[in-house]
C-alpha cells in the first residue's frame, strides 16, 4: 500500500474566514513539509463563508484537500468542531491560517504522542512572523490556566507595570527552557494537536465560546482531566498572530473578549468566582479609561470598547459583534 492510499495518521483542520492569499501560502508551507514525512496526513479546511476563498490556489498546493464550505460565519469553534468531525487521522493538528511549517514540524508531533502515551495533546513551538506591534510569541503562546491572581494583575495593569515579574514570567512560562519539552496548561489553539479520539469524547471546542477566544482555554481545562499536555519545540511554525483583533476592530474585540472570559470563569469557577472576576473587570476597563491616552488605539475606539466591556462587566447586553473568528 503506498502512503497516499493508507489511512492518514495525522489530519489538519484548518479554520478560515476572508484568510485569502495568506491561507493559500499556509497550505503552500504544509504541502511542503508533508513531502518530508513518511506517513500518509490530509488536510481539512472548513471556510466561514468568506467572500474571496482561494478555492483554486488551494486546490494546487494540496490536491485532494477537503473543504467545507459554510453558507454563514459560524465561528471558530462550531467550524472546528465540523473540521474534526470530518478528519480520519490519529490526532488533529488545528491550525490559523496564519501559521506556516518550518522544516518538517509533522514527524515530532507523532513522535511526542508515541514516546508519552500520557499525552491528550502536545503543542509546537510559534516562532515569530513579521507581527510589528504585537506581543513575541513567547508571550502568546503558552500560558498557565486562569487564575485569580493572574486575572488582578492583568486587568488591574499590574502586569504592564511589572512585565517581568516572577508571576508574570511564570504565567507565559518564561521561567522555563522553550527549547526543551514540558507539561503546559493552556497553550493557544493557534497550533494544537490533540488526540481524536480524546477530543471528541470530550465533545470538542464548547461552541458557547463565539466568535473566537477563551475556547481554546475551555478546552485546555478539560483536556487536562485526561492526562497531560506536552509543548514540543522540536515541531516549530511560524506565526503572524491578531489577524482576528485586527479584522473585527478593537472596539468590538475588547468586550467580545471579556464577555467569553466572563463565561469561562462562570463555567469553572462558579458564580462566586465569576462575581469577583466581573468586579475586577469593571474596576480595570475604568483605570484604562482614566489612563486613555496611553491606549494602545485611537482614544474614540478605545473609549468604546473599554465602555463596553464595562457593559459586559455588569451583565449588560451589547449586541452581537461581527462574527469574525481567527
Amino acid at each position: 500500500m503506498s502512503k497516499t492510499d493508507a489511512a492518514p495518521r495525522l489530519s489538519i483542520v484548518i479554520v478560515s474566514w476572508q484568510s485569502g492569499t495568506e491561507l493559500v501560502a499556509c497550505v503552500e508551507s504544509l504541502a511542503a513539509a508533508r513531502r518530508l514525512a513518511a506517513f500518509e496526513i490530509e488536510l481539512v479546511i472548513v471556510d466561514n463563508a468568506s467572500t474571496d476563498f482561494p478555492a483554486s490556489g488551494v486546490d494546487s498546493a494540496w490536491p485532494g484537500a477537503r473543504l467545507i464550505r459554510n453558507e454563514a460565519n459560524r465561528g471558530f469553534g462550531p467550524a472546528a468542531n465540523q473540521g474534526a468531525t470530518a478528519a480520519g487521522g490519529d490526532v488533529v493538528l488545528f491550525l490559523n491560517p496564519d501559521t506556516r511549517a518550518v522544516d518538517s514540524p509533522f514527524p515530532p508531533l507523532l513522535d511526542a504522542f508515541e514516546e508519552h502515551p500520557e499525552a491528550v495533546a502536545v503543542v509546537p513551538r510559534l516562532l515569530d512572523a513579521d507581527s510589528p506591534g504585537h506581543a513575541p510569541q513567547s508571550h502568546f503562546q503558552l500560558r498557565r490556566l486562569p487564575s485569580m491572581g493572574q486575572a488582578t494583575r492583568e486587568l488591574l495593569l499590574l502586569d504592564r507595570l511589572f512585565p517581568n515579574s516572577r508571576a508574570a514570567r511564570r504565567a507565559h512560562y518564561l521561567d522555563r527552557d522553550l527549547d526543551r519539552p514540558f507539561a503546559v496548561e493552556q497553550p493557544a489553539a493557534a497550533a494544537l494537536t490533540v488526540r481524536r479520539d480524546v477530543f471528541r469524547r470530550l465533545g470538542g471546542f464548547d461552541e458557547s465560546f463565539v466568535p473566537a477566544w477563551f475556547e481554546d482555554v475551555d478546552l485546555c481545562a478539560r483536556l487536562l482531566d485526561e492526562g497531560t499536555i506536552l509543548y514540543w519545540p522540536t515541531s516549530r511554525f511560524d506565526h503572524l498572530g491578531g489577524g482576528a483583533a485586527r479584522s473585527l476592530g478593537y472596539d468590538w474585540f475588547l468586550p467580545v473578549y471579556y464577555r467569553n472570559a466572563c463565561r469561562y470563569w462562570r463555567k469553572h469557577h462558579g458564580r462566586t468566582g465569576s462575581a469577583t472576576y466581573r468586579t475586577l473587570l469593571c474596576v480595570g476597563m475604568v483605570l484604562r479609561l482614566i489612563a486613555l491616552p496611553l491606549a494602545p488605539a485611537s482614544p474614540a475606539s478605545a473609549t468604546r470598547a473599554f465602555a463596553r466591556a464595562i457593559l459586559v462587566a455588569l451583565g449588560i447586553g451589547i449586541g452581537p459583534a461581527p462574527a469574525r473568528p481567527r
